[in-house]
């Protein structure tokens, strides 16, 4: 089999002991951070500032947030197969996390200092900013999650890897979602509110960025350069992997969930629950605190049940605790709020951190299938998927919401809602991530890929190639 290694110096090797670095395991977990922080606030809060700051209409406002995360999921293979190809003196996927993290930085910043002005001026400023924030965030995930699989072959290292990546990334969350928050709550959700919110966060994000790429600069590779098929040929190729086929459809699902869910959350809390930002700022907080403090559970699941089977475990707790909103109402009791976080939250940790550890085992599949190293190519495809079911919620979310009488404001004044406006919203975040949890769970009930499998692969691997 062409391209074949086993043994300590390839991606067939066995579970193994933990063999990477302390330093390598934290530097590549922080990471996620910045990231998280500038994804996660814009996806709460930026729509919402668009609506009812800028009083851009929901639909028009869902339109631009959704064609540039299109052009966002567009980028994504070309981006995993190019830094798949590059090579410099700092290797093949730092470059571009340097770049791509400032940039993703900068840009944020620049979209919440919005210029004085309406119209189409300021559809075009937003448009273009939009567009900037998506390219730089493919230019560092894309290479940043690519490089999971080169930094480890241990099947049961991945996943602890990967558990660094979800703590870092729901510290993240942590900061975005409940520092943003509660600065607008001090400063008010005007315009000048949120871009004073914007330059803190992206400040953090950028000063992550730095720390990250810095820690990762003589970090192993357990990769060698092979020449590549040309993409299409991978593409079509990619077809043939099984479990990576029903891990994205899966994922598209899960992540759909997440682009309505989340994006509802802070009209939700503020028509529907009529609390202040502060109180969102504390319901995100808790969940990003519970999701952290889950890590350790789901991997004890994950090592007893195994990866797919803690995943719907984990996916099914998150759809029932969504729907529990569907018996929430104004003067909710702030224990009730909370509660929902916490199991929102340690659901979140599962789902999150399951489909994450899934990915580095369906990659090495394909390496002892065809004895090709193209992690980025597939983990363009994996993050394309994430991007287009982002895309494809934030849009639904504004028109759905526009079709139900949603009515935008300026400035961040709360406007009387139709019942029929809020109605949409009770059925974007409880009825909805119900049902398409059930079919998540269904497509990953498909997944086969066990740590038997991948050692009987192993072993095959290794008496083709002696």
């Amino acid at each position: 089999m062409p391209g074949i290694r086993t043994g300590d110096d390839g991606g067939a090797a066995g579970p193994g002991k933990a063999t990477l670095p302390l330093k390598t395991r934290l530097g590549w977990g922080l990471g996620s951070m910045p990231i998280t922080i500038l994804n996660l606030s814009s996806n709460v809060l930026l729509l919402r500032f668009m609506t009812d700051s800028l009083g851009v209409a929901a639909a028009t406002a869902a339109f631009i947030f959704a064609g540039a995360k299109v052009w966002d999921a567009i980028s994504d293979p070309l981006m995993g197969a190019f830094s798949d190809r590059i090579s410099t003196r700092w290797g093949r996927r730092l470059p571009w996390l340097a770049t791509g993290g400032l940039l993703c930085a900068a840009s944020v910043a620049a979209l919440y200092t919005t210029p004085d002005t309406s119209g189409t001026p300021l559809l075009i400023y937003l448009s273009a900013f939009l567009l900037l924030f998506a390219t730089s965030y493919t230019m560092f995930n894309i290479p940043y999650i690519a490089m999971a699989v080169e930094l480890t072959p241990s099947y049961h290292e991945r996943t602890q890897l990967m558990s660094f990546r979800v703590v870092f990334s729901s510290f993240g969350s942590l900061i975005g979602l409940s520092l943003g928050p509660a600065l607008l709550a001090w400063w008010g959700a005007t315009r000048a509110g949120h871009a004073r919110m914007a330059w803190v966060l992206a400040g953090i994000a950028a000063v992550a960025v730095v720390v990250c790429v810095w820690s990762l600069r003589h970090a192993p590779q357990t990769v060698q350069r092979l020449q590549q098929p040309p993409l299409k040929e991978q593409l079509k190729s990619a077809l043939g992997n099984i479990p990576f086929l029903w891990l994205m459809v899966s994922k598209l699902v899960y992540f759909l969930v997440l682009a309505i869910a989340v994006s509802t959350t802070a009209y939700f809390t503020k028509h529907v629950l009529e609390v202040t930002d502060d109180v969102l700022g504390l319901y995100l907080g808790v969940l990003s605190v519970a999701l952290i403090l889950s890590q350790p559970a789901w991997l004890f699941v994950a090592r007893r049940m195994g990866k797919r089977n803690g995943y719907m475990i984990a996916a099914a707790l998150y759809g029932v605790a969504h729907f529990s909103w569907w018996f929430a109402g104004p003067g909710e009791p702030v224990s009730l709020i909370i509660l929902r976080s916490v199991l929102i939250g340690v659901a979140g940790g599962g789902t999150f951190l399951l489909t994450q550890a899934m990915l580095p085992d369906a990659l090495e599949f394909d390496y002892l299938k065809t004895g090709l190293r193209r992690e980025g190519a597939f983990t363009g495809l994996y993050v394309l998927v994430e991007k287009i079911s982002g895309a494809l919620g934030v849009a639904f979310l504004g028109v759905f919401l526009g079709a139900m009488g949603y009515v935008e404001a300026t400035e961040g004044q709360r406007i009387e809602q139709t019942e029929s406006a809020l109605l949409g919203l009770y059925l974007c975040i409880a009825v909805l991530p119900l049902v398409l949890q059930a079919i998540s769970i269904a497509a990953i009930s498909r997944y086969n890929l066990s740590e038997h499998e991948l050692e009987r692969l192993r072993s095959i691997a290794k008496d083709e190639s002696q």
